[in-house]
């Protein structure tokens, strides 16, 4: 039980760090900080030999908005186990409808896309199966 909860205390102060650095790069006004960071991840990818189909920037950006919300609904699984991916998938789903909302109505730099809702859902959704799974092998494995 003590385990549980130390990963709990640091799934929690880990979620607030990065919901702070997901909050700004969600909604810092200019486009340049979320242009060079996918730019960033297209070289990176490149270098690593990914292939060049992979490699179109509304294909890295894709990537990235799905990547961005994987740590954060995975770390909030770790911290409340009563939800399923499900519900982590409908809370990624709102969560990216109410930032591409605020995005649209005031950030004019900025561009509210569907696009990028799905893809932070996609995110959401693989956050919390990948704990859901790592929960589910482990009792295996414990039984």
């Amino acid at each position: 039980m003590e385990t549980r909860d130390r990963t709990r205390r640091a799934a929690r102060v880990l979620l607030l760090c990065y919901l702070a650095v997901l909050l700004f790069a969600l909604l810092t006004p200019s486009v340049d900080t979320p242009s060079s960071s996918v730019s960033w991840v297209g070289d990176v990818l490149d270098r690593l030999g990914a292939p060049d189909r992979l490699l179109v920037p509304s294909r890295v950006e894709f990537l990235c908005n799905v990547a961005i919300l994987v740590p954060a609904t995975g770390l909030a699984a770790l911290i409340w186990a009563g939800r399923t991916w499900r519900d982590w998938t409908a809370y990624g789903f709102v969560f990216a409808g109410s930032v591409e909302v605020v995005q649209a109505l005031l950030l004019d730099e900025r561009s509210a896309t569907y696009v990028d809702v799905v893809a932070n859902a996609l995110g959401a959704l693989l956050g919390g199966a990948s704990v859901g799974l790592a929960r589910a092998w482990s009792s295996r494995m414990a039984d």
